[in-house]
Order: C-alpha cells, then structure tokens, then sequence
C-alpha cells in the first residue's frame, strides 16, 4: 500500500476518532447546535402557513384552514375538538423520543419535537385541534425536519401512524 493511502486512512481514522471523541465529551444533540446552529422555532398559523421548498415535511390539514396544498385532506373526529386534543397529548406522551409540548394560549395547538433515534436529528411537528361543531373536530398536522433536505419520508410515517394510532382511540365521522 503506498504511503500517501496510509496516510489518508490515518488521517480519515483520526478525524472519526475525533468526532466520537468530541460527541462523547459534549454530546449528540449539543454537537448538532454546534454545527447547524440552534433549532429555530416559530409560531405556526395555518391558514398562512408557506411551505419550504424542500422535501423533509408533511403537512396534513383540512381544505378550509391551510394557505397552501397539503400532502393529505384531515379526518374528522365525532368528538369535541378539547377532548380530541386530550387524546392526542395521551398518543404523544407513548412516543419515544418526543420532548416538550408547547402549547398555545387557547389550548388548541401543540409543538413538540421528536429527535431520530441514532442521529438525534430534530424534528418540530406541530398540530392545530380545529372544532367543526360542538361535537365534531379536525386538525392540521405540520411535521418538518430542522436540519438537511431530504428526510426519506420520517415525517410522513411519523404522522401516517401517528394519524393510525388515534384512529384507535377516537370515533371518526363516517363519510
């Protein structure tokens, strides 16, 4: 092998060493801010909402609420938009890997974030309970990736069974 090869698996060696090194003193997520820079969050409004032009989001939402196309129309839930709430928190809350949940001054919108499990990529998703009738509800659903372009389709697994899991714990209005 010429020495010029050595010297670059050395040196390739090293710098993964270092890293390791660097992620095991400060770690994964504080070494993500690091290198991208903290998580930028920002208030949702899904009736202006503009969506980015890269791949790594879905967006779910009702025709009547979003700005822009969504990805999929929502379900609408025989239940009051408080409680439908209240059953999603109980769905997040079983989720691995989810922190915090911001909610909005009307309790009707939550922020959390979900980080990939070997990376710790984050994640912000975002859901707007919207009551039709006393008795009835929506939401929009907006999960995009803070970091990258693409997300090889997390976020709309994520929701898509997210979305599953309420299925089973809510009555939905039969079309």
């Amino acid at each position: 092998m010429p020495a010029w090869v050595r010297i670059m698996l050395l040196l390739g060696l090293g710098l993964i060493l270092g890293m390791l090194l660097v992620t095991a003193v400060i770690g994964r997520e504080r070494l993500l801010t690091l290198i991208y820079g903290p998580i930028a969050f920002a208030t949702i409004d899904f009736r202006t909402l503009q969506r980015h032009a890269r791949p790594n989001q879905y967006l779910v939402c009702p025709p009547h609420v979003c700005a822009t196309t969504p990805d999929v129309g929502s379900p609408t839930y025989n239940i009051a938009a408080t409680v439908l709430r209240d059953a999603w928190l109980a769905m997040i809350n079983q989720q691995p890997r989810v922190e915090g949940c911001a909610v909005s001054e009307d309790e009707l919108q939550c922020d959390v974030v979900q980080r990939s499990r070997l990376l710790r990529f984050p994640d912000t998703i975002t859901v707007r309970f919207i009551p039709l009738s006393p008795t009835t509800s929506t939401l929009a659903i907006y999960s995009r990736s803070h970091y990258g372009y693409s997300d090889f389709g997390v976020n709309r697994r994520r929701i898509e069974t997210w979305l599953a899991s309420l299925r089973e714990r809510v009555p939905m209005a039969s079309h």
